[in-house]
Parts: structure tokens; sequence; C-alpha cells
């Protein structure tokens, strides 16, 4: 209820938490389609985890390429773990 508040006002981490519920269905059906708007809203405002979560969840779904430009976005805003999936995917 307050994450759905929050992300209303354009706030990212509430974005971000809202994808997560929607993958985990804690609180809510699980919804890939309202996990994967909420993972968009974050990454565009700039969240590492939730621009990385994006590029798994393309990266799920056959779009390397996607997933790639998601990875170093990531990886330009600090996550770690999108560095090792760009390492990994060019080794």
């Amino acid at each position: 209820k307050y994450w759905t508040k929050a992300a209303e006002l354009g706030d990212a981490e509430a974005h971000f938490h809202l994808s997560v519920l929607y993958h985990d269905g804690k609180g809510v059906q699980t919804d890939l389609k309202k996990e994967v708007y909420h993972l968009e809203k974050a990454a565009i405002a700039r969240h590492p985890i939730g621009r990385y979560n994006l590029g798994c969840a393309e990266f799920n779904d056959g779009s390397i390429e996607r997933a790639v430009k998601h990875f170093i976005i990531a990886a330009n805003l600090g996550h770690n773990g999108a560095m090792k999936a760009l390492r990994e995917l060019h080794a």
C-alpha cells in the first residue's frame, strides 16, 4: 500500500520494491507484466538493482542485446553483479 503510494509519486525505490513483490508474489499475485513495468520505472530513475534486474528479465526473455545494454548501464551505476554478468556474457 505504502510502496504503491510512493511509486505513484515517482519514488525509484518504491518501484523496485513493487517489482520484487510482483516477482515473488508476496502480498500480491505474481505478475510478470507488473514486475517489468516497475523495473522499467526504477531503471529509468537510475536504480542500479532495478536496472540489473531488468537486464535479467530481458535475458530470460531471450533479448540478449537488450540485456547487455541494461547490464552496461547498471555497471556504470556501480552494480557489481552487472559487471560479473557482462564478463560472463563476453567470456
